[in-house]
């Protein structure tokens, strides 16, 4: 065992000297990358593209992989600048050239909305670019079966995000009738018992205005380069916090809960971003579940936007709308806190495997 490790590390070493110094088209470097390739991967089961892995095993002296994380570290900083900054300019636009956003939202369908829904889908559209530019071939065809394949774990994953935010709903609706607030309305429900097809009318609004526009980003890309076994905390953290500031526009739009609750209290609408963090736990709750995959994580997303605050709740108070969001948080937190101790998550986290995949 000693004698492989001290091999692992000196073929470490050999490609950190190989991707520093040399020239790495060369025909000879190419078969010394691929013979060094071909050994590692019969030393410890893991490609050269996995090198993070080696982290775990006390093989991260090598500057490959101190070269890797550096250069992953700027990945990520360029992706959330570009994002945030894209967002931002698209979506504050319509105020800069004075267009009337007062029923401004994702189908509105004004001119305003154009700006709005383009900016909205910022997050996946770095996300893709970013994968099909940093990543490898075998990197790509992973992010593509994360988002698109299902396996058995997704389909559970699902159910308990759907349990999570029914239960979130009740608790809220329970503490807002015990304030004094009047019933839901359950509009979309109502209109999908009269016509089945609303149905499709509401999954349609719901996958895009906000699991397909954001995930494939905020998911797919991102969680994918901070996922770190002894990190996701900090991860979930970091991501949430910059979830909830890339929605700073919507503050300034009248027809966005944002701005309902930064004109009540603009402390209420500090309070978006503590949820979209507290949010980020359970996003990468649902994200070990299921195995890195990306496909139960548009449903979640889903979920929160049409049920929790959404169509199928519609009309609700309020009080209900301020009470959500401290329901949302305290929930969502103890949902995080319980599950990380349960056999099926650390099951889940032990067989998940850390992503390289970097050119």
């Amino acid at each position: 065992m000693e004698e492989a490790r001290k091999e692992v590390g000196e073929i470490i070493d050999r490609l950190a000297v190989i991707y520093d110094e040399e020239d790495v088209n060369s025909p000879d470097i190419l078969r010394e990358i691929e013979r060094l390739g071909a050994r590692l991967k019969e030393l410890t089961g893991k490609t050269i593209e996995e090198c993070r892995y080696f982290e775990q095993f006390g093989f991260g002296r090598g500057r490959f992989v101190e070269k890797t994380a550096a250069k992953n570290r700027k990945i990520i900083a360029l992706y959330v600048v570009i994002t945030i900054a894209l967002t931002w300019l698209l979506q504050f636009m319509p105020m800069i050239m004075g267009l009337d956003i007062e029923n401004t939202s994702i189908s509105s369908f004004d001119f305003a909305s154009l700006f709005f829904g383009i900016g909205g889908v910022i997050p996946t559209l770095t996300g893709i670019i970013f994968v099909f530019v940093f990543y490898t071939k075998d990197g790509i065809k992973d992010f593509l079966k994360r988002c698109f394949i299902p396996n058995r774990e997704s389909i559970a994953a699902i159910f308990i995000s759907l349990a999570l935010i029914c239960a979130e709903v009740f608790v809220t609706q329970m503490i807002s009738r015990g304030l004094g607030a009047e019933k839901l309305g359950f509009e979309g429900l109502k209109l999908i018992a009269k016509n089945p097809l609303y149905f499709f009318y509401f999954l349609f609004w719901g996958i895009i205005s906000g699991p397909f526009s954001e995930e494939f980003g905020w998911r797919g890309f991102l969680t994918d380069r901070l996922y770190r076994k002894d990190k996701l905390l900090q991860a979930s953290l970091f991501i949430g916090f910059i979830w909830g500031i890339w929605h700073l526009p919507l503050y300034f739009y009248p027809a966005q809960i944002q701005h309902d609750w930064y004109m009540i209290n603009p402390l209420l609408g500090l309070l978006f971003i503590v949820s979209c963090m507290s949010a980020a736990l359970v996003y990468m709750t649902i994200y070990v579940i299921a195995k890195r995959k990306v496909f139960p994580v548009f449903f979640l997303h889903l979920f929160k936007n049409i049920i929790l605050t959404g169509a199928m709740i519609y009309p609700f108070s309020d009080t209900y709308s301020v009470v959500v969001v401290f329901v949302e948080i305290v929930m969502d937190v103890l949902f995080y806190v319980i599950f990380l101790r349960t056999p099926v998550y650390k099951k889940a986290l032990e067989k998940t495997v850390e992503s390289g995949y970097l050119k």
